[in-house]
């Protein structure tokens, strides 16, 4: 009896001794636990979006009112305008600052009788330019919002039916003030809608029977594409 009973005991240390040697071995084969997943993170908002040169195309509309002396009344026109724009912003935390400007052909026109019905003035103006200080602050990393203050130029055909008329011409110069959003849709590319006022000088154009005078006043309203390098 105490022979078998020696036996088992024997038999249970060596299955124990096998075991705990062969365990290293079976860990050795099992693979590694996988690692936590990676998750990218999310990009930071880039800065200073609104920085640098840039130049875009734009396009929109525009009315025209002329107060007319000494005939008195005023002409009323309307039209469409578009060119380019450009300039270069400095930005510095979400403050914007710079310089812009814009060239662009128009047809804004219409007309307006005087003299009792025997005159009729068509005024035309197919060229307009502006150079603007423009500041804004960035309401969020992509959205600027923006005021504009400078100057302006205008070229008008003045033509005046008879009697006493005749084609005329003149530059008008004025000042004008503004302002708009921006919308960066890139690092490069953004979108930008603006309202401009203008005052322009009165300029006299003299015809063959008398002279008249043309006072403007202009409002604009464009869309822009704008190009940032």
């Amino acid at each position: 009896m105490r022979t078998r009973l020696n036996q088992a005991w024997t038999l249970a240390a060596v299955l124990l001794a096998s075991a705990t040697a062969s365990s290293p071995v079976l860990s050795a084969d099992l693979p590694p636990p996988p690692l936590p997943p990676i998750y990218d993170q999310a990009p930071l908002p880039p800065q200073d979006v609104f920085e640098g040169w840039w130049l875009g195309g734009t396009l929109g509309g525009a009315t025209v009112t002329y107060d007319l002396a000494p005939a008195g009344g005023t002409a009323d026109t309307s039209g469409i305008l578009g060119g380019v724009v450009g300039g270069y912003s400095w930005q510095s935390g979400p403050f914007v600052v710079g310089v812009e400007g814009d060239l662009m052909a128009a047809d804004i026109n219409g007309s307006h009788r005087f003299n009792a019905g025997l005159n009729q003035v068509n005024p035309t103006i197919d060229t307009m330019a502006d150079l603007r200080l423009r500041a804004g602050v960035a309401i969020r990393p992509q959205v600027l919002v923006f005021a504009t203050f400078g100057g302006a130029w205008a070229n008008a055909d003045l033509p005046v039916t008879s009697p006493g008329g005749g084609s005329g011409s003149t530059d008008f110069f004025g000042w004008s003030v503004g302002g708009g959003a921006e919308v960066a849709l890139s690092p490069n590319w953004s979108a930008r809608f603006d309202y401009q006022f203008t005052d322009f000088n009165s300029e006299s154009v003299n015809y063959s029977g008398n002279k008249l005078d043309f006072d403007p006043d202009a409002n604009t309203y464009r869309g822009s594409i704008i190009y940032r390098f």
